[in-house]
């Protein structure tokens, strides 16, 4: 980054070209921010909710300057919690030519209505089934301290509103290419699960992070279950992460995030459903919330890995 920084300096002073002494991708576009362009969001109301949700948009650093060109697309869940880590790690890694520009869209409660707003994701990120928690000794755990009472379950809507109006809408409006990411974390990460299964013509890619993949009974591994009887293929491309000290704390022991997540890493790779690619990560020493922006780098890197090999460095090479 000091290389770049310095080749952006000498070339204002019009003694060197910024491409000579270093090469991020967005050197070479004149006219290209050093930036994503993070609009202001809005409130969009669907036709599958009562309520709004927040969607953010982030366009990539070149985007003004190259009207001819479309862009991928990664969708991210939970909007004020996780859209601007999104942003943060896509900004840094394409400076680093470890990925392609890409478009980044949160869709999640207003920031406005605080953490009661967020907690609506409870009923939007769980899939059709019986309760809460995952099944057995899970089950008696949560419901010791937090005894959930029937709630509608409501991911067959938020997964009609994704893939339907506002996907058409926004594409209409936007650059989009074919090739769209899905990022969850937590509960979102149970939401990506039941999507993958439920619609997996919407997604090229997803990023489970810390994934709640047990709960509501089950009903993610049900669906694979009813899903490998009639399929074979299954081409998505997968990352799977979680933080190794998730398995300290209490509550997501009761939540079943690591064994529930190996759960998933193992049904799929043993599954072998063709086209699909599964690379997973548990990460020492991080928990719950600090393992987030690891996971999205590593998932970011490791899906456009050959994209980033046909990137020179951003630094000069030896004599």
């Amino acid at each position: 980054m000091l290389r770049m920084f310095a080749a952006a300096a000498l070339a204002s002073l019009g003694l060197v070209a910024a491409p000579a002494l270093a090469n991020p991708q967005l050197a070479s576009i004149p006219g290209a921010r050093a930036n994503m362009e993070v609009l202001e969001t809005r409130q969009i109301q669907s036709d599958e909710f009562e309520y709004a949700h927040a969607v953010s948009i982030a366009l990539p650093a070149s985007y003004q300057v190259q009207p001819d060109r479309t862009y991928p697309v990664m969708w991210v869940l939970d909007d004020p919690l996780m859209f601007r880590t999104a942003v943060a790690t896509v900004d840094l890694l394409v400076s680093g030519n470890m990925m392609p520009e890409i478009i980044v869209i949160g869709v999640g409660s207003p920031a406005e209505e605080g953490l009661a707003g967020v907690g609506k994701r409870i009923m939007e990120f769980s899939p059709p089934g019986e309760g809460f928690a995952a099944p057995g000794l899970n089950k008696e755990a949560v419901r010791s301290v937090a005894p959930f009472p029937p709630y509608p379950h409501r991911a067959d809507e938020l997964l009609s509103f994704l893939g339907g109006k506002l996907r058409t809408d926004l594409s209409a409006e936007f650059r989009f290419a074919d090739d769209h990411i899905l990022h969850g974390h937590s509960l979102g990460g149970l939401f990506a699960g039941y999507a993958l299964f439920a619609r997996p013509d919407l997604f090229d890619r997803m990023i489970l992070g810390s994934p709640a993949i047990a709960n509501v009974d089950d009903a993610v591994f049900k669906l694979e279950s009813e899903f490998a009887e009639n399929n074979s293929e299954l081409p998505v491309d997968l990352f799977v992460g979680a933080g190794g000290e998730e398995g300290n704390e209490w509550f997501l022991n009761a939540g079943g995030i690591l064994t529930g997540a190996a759960r998933f890493i193992e049904t799929m790779n043993l599954r072998n459903y063709e086209g699909l690619t599964i690379k997973s990560r548990f990460y020492d020493g991080e928990d719950h919330y600090t393992v987030v922006p690891r996971i999205m780098s590593d998932a970011l890197r490791h899906f456009y890995r050959d994209e980033a090999a046909n990137l020179s460095s951003t630094w000069p090479q030896k004599p």
